[in-house]
């Protein structure tokens, strides 16, 4: 697990006893991974870096695989969250998270 995410899994762990995991190869064939996932749950986190400077995520050829990988994790039953780097940290990042594995865990109440 990175560093960096430390601080998210703990709240996440402390709210919900669920933990993510760090570059999780979640297709049955293909090379692709999540920056970080929830599997038993088929949650994922993407941080999509390079917006503001023309990155990978952004190029007409990287935006096409991106939504490739992404409707390929739709098929299989994924649950995908995408973020921004700044945003990785956030109250609202965690929150979204937190309201997925409610509704993943069929509680209906959520917020």
């Amino acid at each position: 697990m990175s560093r960096k995410i430390l601080p998210l899994n703990r709240a996440l762990k402390k709210y919900t006893e669920v933990e993510m995991v760090a570059e999780h190869r979640f297709h049955p064939f293909r090379e692709w991974r999540f920056d970080y996932a929830i599997p038993e749950l088929k949650i994922a986190l993407e941080v999509e870096g390079g917006i503001w400077n023309a990155g990978r995520h952004v190029r007409p050829d990287g935006f096409r695989r991106d939504m490739e990988k992404y409707n390929e994790a739709a098929a299989l039953g994924w649950l995908l969250i995408r973020v921004i780097p700044n945003e990785l940290l956030s109250v609202n990042t965690l929150q979204l998270l937190i309201r997925a594995i409610n509704v993943r865990k069929g509680q209906t109440n959520v917020k």
